[in-house]
């Protein structure tokens, strides 16, 4: 627990929440505090089933801290860069699913930051962009990396040498984020995907994404062999049985991990 990182548990689904007022600008304490309740969820004895991060107040995260970057100079900027990436790589490679709740403006680190979530879900007021190149400098978390990986990459393009800020809407309209509610409904539109996330098989749900990331690495036919793999060694766990059982008998199944 860390009073720019606050970390709540419903049930199953534990919230995320970065608070570093008054834009939750992403300051490299911000990303330690992320690493540390990360860290906290994943050594819980009763293990996540999905975990939603999202921003306190009207920004998600509204770009680096500014006064901080003056500070930098080439060798504390490799670092800088390289400790938000490990904070980036955590979310993605996360054992469960993370969903952004994008509860406003999600600028330069906010868009890389959820560009590492596996789902993502914005107020209709909020805003995105990699404003970086207007300051000087390119995306140091992923950012020109991981925005063509979701997007065509003529328009990551356009988005990183321009430095455009993008709506919702066009943000939505080019795969940038999943799903576009109204501001108030953002929680809580993103619980309920953690909740229809959470009643699921957690083994498999893992296993899915670990073959989606990993899979989108390698050739198609590499893929192919990884998804074999994880299909049959779900067979081990009583999960399957229960699954399968569940759906014979027509009653909602009881999954326990195992």
């Amino acid at each position: 627990m860390s009073e720019l990182v606050s970390g709540k548990v419903d049930g199953d689904i534990c919230i995320v929440t970065i608070d570093n007022p008054p834009v939750n600008a992403f300051h490299p304490d911000v990303g330690e505090a992320l690493l540390a309740e990360f860290d906290c969820i994943a050594r819980r004895p009763v293990k996540a089933r999905c975990v939603i991060l999202t921003g306190a107040g009207k920004y998600f995260v509204a770009g680096g801290d500014i006064r901080h970057l003056k500070t930098l100079d080439e060798t504390s900027a490799e670092r800088y860069a390289r400790r938000i990436q490990i904070v980036q790589e955590v979310i993605q490679h996360f054992p469960c699913p993370v969903v952004a709740a994008v509860n406003g403006a999600a600028l330069g680190g906010g868009c890389e930051l959820i560009m590492a979530c596996d789902i993502r879900v914005a107020s209709d007021t909020a805003l995105f962009g990699q404003p970086e190149v207007g300051l000087g400098v390119i995306p140091g978390a992923g950012g020109t990396q991981n925005l063509p990986r979701l997007v065509p990459v003529g328009m990551a393009k356009l988005l990183l040498f321009t430095g455009d800020r993008i709506s919702a809407a066009d943000a939505l309209r080019i795969g940038l984020v999943d799903v576009v509610v109204p501001s108030d409904a953002t929680l809580d539109h993103a619980m309920d995907i953690a909740r229809r996330i959470a009643s699921n098989a957690p083994l498999a749900v893992r296993a899915a994404k670990q073959a989606v990331n990993v899979g989108l690495e390698l050739s198609l036919a590499e893929a192919l062999r990884l998804e074999t793999r994880l299909f049959a060694e779900l067979f081990r766990s009583a999960d399957v049985g229960e699954g399968f059982a569940a759906f014979l008998e027509k009653r909602p199944p009881g999954f326990r991990g195992e």
